[in-house]
């Protein structure tokens, strides 16, 4: 009877352990351990949150009963897919469907030691987890240079942000990156964006601030480019294709500024068909509106959102993520893109925009600059083009 007792007590106290967070190896177990990208179920109604506490934003209820993807946990709260929204749940409030679930990499917000550094090669999400489904906590820009802990995962490399640790997509860093004083040709070392312009006219990219410089390349009319903060008395220093280089001051605006062509004549809907039209008229009239990750209208959008939206207004129905948006449909070459199709970027891909003919296209582009029309080569100024190009109209 005493050795049944003491069974009784050694379970009890194993199922305590298990059931409270034990780190090891830097997995943290829960409750019921979380398999990577498991189904879980609420137990009953609950809040769904753009961060792991309550003092973030509620951004969707999840009811009793419903069931989510989990895909991180982080510390009490897992980051979970909802009704096509990411967020995080109070971990009281979901139970796992799997007997056999295996435990989830948990996110560490306590910032680690920076060991190294690297540069951003282009546009690139910092994300809650070392997950494309993880929360995008900001975008950054070309040539920003981030600490990073040395810590990788699969394609994810763990970099601190903003005092916490957060995830970058590894193949578009650049290890050992530097901040990097130059002269007038400002060609060396790499800075992070002071800001964006939008060009008014056809410009030279030049590799010196005055007329002299050598001619790097050409930006098109609308295209909206990040700046370093250095000008001279007429030229604007910009990042341009993965260096820094100079426009012409005088044809620059802000890139909030209504674009330099009037939307109305950047295409002519009289060659369409009714489903492109309304397309690209829905598209341009949200330029201006807000990005809001997560959103998809009526006055705020992400880039999927924005697609979303838009083809609800042609009867086709989307899924909130660019990622999958990009297996659908016919893939198009770029010299055969018709006013309507997507145009995905990133490998892999996390970014998407609509065309709408001559060059142009309409994309939620970030928090900076919100729902922008520019051309489709200067979104390529950093070195790559589009990943794949989908056509979903018949």
């Amino acid at each position: 009877m005493k050795k049944a007792v003491q069974r009784l007590k050694v379970s009890m106290i194993g199922a305590a352990l298990a059931s409270s967070l034990v780190a090891m190896g830097g997995v943290i177990v829960v409750d019921t351990a979380i398999a990577a990208t498991q189904t879980m179920v609420a137990t009953s109604s609950v809040n769904l949150r753009s961060g792991p506490g309550t003092s973030y934003p509620v951004i969707g209820m999840v009811p009793g009963g419903a069931k989510v993807t989990a895909t991180a946990t982080s510390g009490s709260w897992i980051a979970v897919t909802y009704n096509g929204k990411q967020g995080y749940v109070f971990r009281s409030y979901l139970a796992s469907t799997s007997t056999n679930a295996k435990p989830l990499a948990a996110v560490s917000t306590t910032a680690s030691k920076a060991t190294g550094s690297a540069r951003t090669t282009n546009e690139v999400n910092v994300r809650s987890g070392p997950s494309l489904t993880a929360t995008v906590i900001t975008t950054l820009p070309a040539g920003t240079v981030v600490k990073t802990t040395g810590v990788t995962t699969g394609d994810w490399t763990q970099v601190v942000h903003d005092g916490a640790n957060r995830w970058m997509y590894t193949a578009l860093l650049r290890r050992g990156g530097t901040t990097t004083s130059t002269g007038s040709s400002g060609t060396s070392g790499s800075t992070a964006s002071a800001g964006k312009v939008r060009t008014t006219d056809v410009l030279f990219v030049r590799s010196d601030g005055n007329r002299n410089g050598t001619v790097l390349g050409k930006l098109p009319a609308n295209s909206i480019v990040d700046t370093t903060g250095a000008t001279t008395a007429e030229y604007t220093q910009i990042l341009f294709q993965g260096q820094k280089a100079w426009i012409a001051s005088r044809f620059t605006t802000a890139a909030l500024s209504a674009p330099a062509v009037p939307l109305t004549s950047i295409v002519s809907t009289g060659s369409l068909t009714s489903a492109q039209a309304k397309l690209v008229a829905f598209a341009k009239a949200q330029v201006g509106d807000a990005y809001v990750w997560g959103a998809e209208g009526p006055d705020a959008f992400d880039c999927s959102g924005l697609t979303l939206a838009a083809y609800k207004q042609v009867g086709i129905s989307l899924p909130h993520q660019s990622a999958v948006q990009s297996t659908l449909g016919k893939t198009v070459s770029r010299a055969n893109m018709q006013p309507g199709d997507l145009i995905f970027w990133f490998s892999p891909v996390h970014h998407v925009s609509i065309y709408i003919g001559n060059g142009m296209m309409v994309h939620a582009r970030n928090t900076k600059v919100g729902v922008v029309v520019q051309s489709v080569d200067s979104y390529t100024g950093s070195g790559e083009g589009p990943t794949v190009i989908k056509r979903l109209l018949p």
